[in-house]
């Protein structure tokens, strides 16, 4: 019985623990063309300069898996430090969608797949209004990936 409580006492704390930080969306030209913060832990000194860093990291790093990697079809997916963790997934138009969260998240490939394939397709590039490659304003697509991203498992709000 009582390594069942603990069992629970420790699904319960890691439950509670994980957070989705932010969600990024850069085109091929590696400009951000989204980006939406919900558990941030701390607050970006310049934003721009952010993603500009980001993006730079992203290339270097799925260069280097592709390089190194025994398998063909090998691709970078994730990276974690002690504090978060980046899930990453590219589309094959060169689309690249990375969300932060917190280390112990498990991984978010399927909803990252499901934010380009569910949602920007049918939200953001089947817009006539939206111009490729502009920053995404399209409300129905920011509506749903908000309401995707907090009522997802791994949400917690501070």
């Amino acid at each position: 019985l009582s390594r069942t409580i603990q069992e629970h006492k420790i699904c319960t704390i890691l439950y509670f623990a994980l957070m989705i930080f932010n969600l990024y969306v850069f085109n091929k030209k590696g400009q951000c063309i989204y980006y939406r913060e919900w558990n941030r832990q701390q607050p970006a000194e310049n934003l721009a300069e952010e993603q500009q860093l980001i993006f730079g990291f992203l290339s270097a790093i799925t260069t280097f898996v592709s390089k190194t990697s025994q398998e063909v079809n090998d691709k970078f997916q994730c990276y974690s430090t002690s504090s978060y963790k980046m899930h990453y997934f590219e589309s094959a138009t060169g689309l690249r969608f990375l969300i932060n969260t917190d280390p112990r998240t498990p991984s978010l490939q399927r909803d990252l797949r499901k934010i380009y394939s569910e949602y920007y397709v049918e939200f953001v590039s089947k817009n006539p209004m939206y111009k490729l490659g502009d920053t995404i304003s399209c409300a129905h697509f920011i509506g749903i990936v908000d309401k995707f991203i907090t009522g997802h498992a791994n949400f917690k709000s501070e």
